[in-house]
């Protein structure tokens, strides 16, 4: 039975009108609003043809509010699953289009694109833009390479373009104007950009890819639901007698259209409860939310405003640690515009008596590693720290923290090696992307088999997978295939021209050491040479079953192929370099395979311990372990707008210091809004701002890590990459070096 505390009890007593609740970490915020829906459905707030709508951030999160009321409304005696509705945003945005497409101009047939599809319309598209406009590139590149955009370069500027053209269109799409109105404002302030241009004619060719699958993508969703209950009043009162009470979950990642589209289904005289905390607000980057209309709406007059500040995730240290990080950016960030990226109110513990008693303080339970370490040995030091924890502590959970996938796979190779047991949260698992690798480097070879480089990379997954050879005899083979000048000789020699026969006679030991091994990879490079000619799905199956016998790897394989046909079906003229790239965007951790990870159904901690979890940073919101190791607390990973910072969107080979992105996204919102300060303002101001903005989210993502730890927190920062350390720009996060002086000044006293 759920024994609500004091705060909680304030909350539950909502009956009608607009509340916010500002709520800390591990307050028991689903909790309390699971049971404030059942409660209303119990009370009979609600007849018979009408629902509570509970309104969340991600799929996880829906399947978790539903098992949670149905466990309620049965504690009532009323029948689970009826009166209520749990939807993301994105889930409910279709609910009401799908409901009257007409409204919008849609078909009732109408698909919705996935982020995957989506990615590959805007990257087509820019590959076209950049083949038209290499001079822009050019000129925007530094002095040094002006002349020679190498394919390195060329790589990098793709990266960027693709990026700062997804934003683009999903920012427009935010304020909701289409390319033809942005350039028609253009026209009308005598205002050109290259780069808003180039936003505008990516754009374009992206609505073209969508209107010719009859489809549309998630943002659409939203600005279209947005669009029907505009368009029809009749449709939107038959919506708000259905919906008559809104729960808004993780409101501090709100964004202005699911705002309007909430606002307009409550009503002035509605019922609307929104639930967040701003301190968790880390999504800006990725997506248009901002905490700062949760944070507007708990100032507006006409709304009850709660908080939930009791906590009984962590022990006193990890709670005060957390608050001093809430205080010390309040009163001591040194640059004033981040005064407030973090808010009360502090975390309290739990009163006495409570249900959820916190964890007490361990001895050692907090430490924060101030020397400076290289990024391998900062690995080396967590695993091996973990790796005498794991045997002392069979009935605890841990877990490791990284900025990035990357970094995250990276921790796992390191705890593969020695065999420490994990699981990890990330794009892809360990796994697929070996997997994913493996088939890569074999179409990259099916696609030049004369090209020795991609025999040889061939090789070196081969030898992981089936033969595990020593150092010298790897790097033995490798000599060999390399000193092959004509690889047919080798793949299908002829009488005379037999490059095996010619090192059998010329090198004694040839037969003994390398012939049974040359011989068998001769026979599955020669097989799959054979069946290149297969459709892309039965290639990658064929190769897969001569190489794999566990079930999990045949069934990966399987998943991989059904991925790579269905691009197949949507993409005839793709061809093997198409499918390979496809491959690597899953083997680098930069494309996410659904099927498996446990993210999209929710997870659960208590059942992995005895394993490290690792994880991001973004993924580990709303989790907590006994044991956390926060890694990489740098000023690259974690930089706060001071002098010397480092900043991930500001691209080494801009000829400017600048975020092209954010100088590029200030200037079309200063269009739309015809703000013309703004929109010739010179090059640098967006840049500085954009710099404030992730340095605030930087903050909160901090501070998030911290809270997900229950009694031992470690936090460890490291010197950066070989070229960061060349450089000797890397140094600790100025956060992490206030709240390290903090610790020490706590245990001196």
């Amino acid at each position: 039975m759920f024994k609500p505390r004091a705060k909680q009890r304030a909350v539950l007593k909502y009956r009608h009108g607009w509340m916010g609740v500002s709520a800390v970490p591990g307050s028991g915020k689903t909790q309390t609003l699971s049971y404030l829906a059942a409660t209303l459905i119990a009370e009979d707030r609600i007849q018979d043809d009408q629902e509570v709508l509970i309104v969340t951030l991600v799929n996880s999160s829906v399947n978790n509010f539903s098992k949670r009321i149905a466990g309620f409304v049965s504690e009532y005696g009323l029948f689970p699953n009826l009166g209520y509705r749990v939807r993301t945003l994105h889930g409910l945005a279709h609910d009401i289009v799908r409901e009257r497409p007409d409204l919008v101009g849609l078909d009732n047939d109408f698909q919705i694109i996935d982020d995957r599809e989506s990615s590959q319309i805007i990257t087509s598209a820019v590959d076209i833009w950049i083949q038209r406009n290499s001079h822009i590139l050019q000129q925007w590149t530094r002095e040094q390479n002006q002349n020679q955009l190498n394919q390195n370069l060329r790589t990098e500027w793709q990266k960027s373009i693709s990026s700062l053209a997804g934003n683009f269109i999903r920012q427009a799409k935010d304020m909701q104007v289409d390319p033809n109105q942005i350039l028609k404002l253009a026209q009308e302030c005598k205002f050109s950009d290259p780069f808003v241009e180039m936003g505008c004619e990516i754009y374009q060719e992206y609505q073209r890819g969508l209107n010719y699958r009859s489809a549309v993508d998630f943002d659409d969703l939203i600005r279209l639901a947005l669009q029907a209950l505009r368009n029809d009043p009749d449709y939107l009162q038959r919506l708000r007698k259905r919906w008559p009470y809104i729960l808004e979950d993780e409101a501090q990642d709100s964004s202005q259209l699911q705002e309007q589209i909430l606002m307009l289904l409550a009503g002035d005289r509605g019922n609307w409860v929104r639930v967040g905390d701003p301190n968790q607000a880390i999504y800006e980057t990725f997506t248009t939310a901002s905490p700062e209309y949760l944070i507007s709406f708990l100032k507006r007059p006409e709304v009850i405003s709660k908080d939930l500040p009791n906590s009984g995730r962590s022990s006193p240290n990890i709670i005060s640690l957390a608050n001093e990080l809430i205080r010390w950016t309040n009163h001591n960030h040194p640059v004033q515009a981040l005064t407030n990226a973090l808010t009360p109110p502090f975390i309290k513990p739990t009163p006495a008596g409570d249900p959820q008693p916190n964890p007490s303080n361990k001895p050692n339970g907090v430490f924060l590693h101030d020397q400076k370490i290289s990024a391998d040995k900062e690995l080396d030091l967590v695993v091996r720290s973990i790796k005498k924890w794991l045997p002392a502590n069979p009935d605890s959970t841990v877990a490791i923290l990284v900025p990035r996938n990357f970094r995250g796979a990276k921790v796992v190779e390191e705890l593969q090696k020695n065999q420490v047991p994990y699981m990890e949260i990330l794009q892809t698992s360990q796994s697929t992307r070996d997997t994913a690798a493996l088939l890569t480097a074999v179409l990259r070879f099916l696609e030049n088999p004369t090209a020795t480089s991609n025999l040889v990379k061939i090789f070196d997954h081969l030898d992981r997978l089936l033969w595990h050879l020593s150092k010298t005899e790897k790097e033995a083979t490798i000599r060999l295939l390399r000193s092959c000048s004509h690889l047919e000789e080798y793949l299908f020699p002829m009488p005379g021209y037999d490059w095996m026969q010619r090192l059998n006679r010329n090198l004694p030991d040839f037969k003994e050491k390398h012939e049974p091994l040359l011989i068998t990879l001769r026979q599955l490079l020669a097989g799959w040479l054979r069946a290149a000619q297969l459709p892309i799905h039965q290639l990658i199956i064929t190769i897969g079953q001569e190489l794999f016998t566990k079930q999990t790897e045949l069934a990966l394989t399987h998943k991989l192929a059904l991925v790579l046909e269905q691009f197949a079906s949507k993409y005839p003229d793709w061809m093997l370099p198409e499918f390979a790239e496809e491959l690597n965007q899953i083997a680098s951790n930069r494309r996410k395979i659904l099927g498996f990870t446990d993210e999209d159904t929710g997870f659960d901690p208590d059942q992995h311990k005895g394993k490290v979890i690792v994880t991001t940073y973004h993924k580990a919101k709303g989790l907590e372990w006994d044991r956390v190791h926060l890694l990489s607390m740098n000023n690259y990973d974690f930089p706060s707008a001071v002098e010397g910072d480092q900043f991930i969107n500001e691209k080494y080979f801009y000829h400017k210091e600048i975020n092209l992105e954010a100088e590029t996204l200030a200037k079309l919102k200063a269009l739309v809004r015809k703000d013309f300060s703004k929109l010739f303002m010179e090059d640098g101001i967006a840049t500085l701002e954009a710099r404030n903005e992730y340095a605030a989210e930087r903050l909160r993502l901090f501070f998030v890590g911290i809270t997900r730890a229950k009694q031992e927190l470690i936090i460890t920062w490291n010197s950066g990459d070989s070229h960061n350390a060349r450089q000797g720009n890397v140094t600790p996060s100025i956060a992490f070096r206030a709240l390290h002086a903090f610790w020490e000044q706590t245990n001196a006293t």
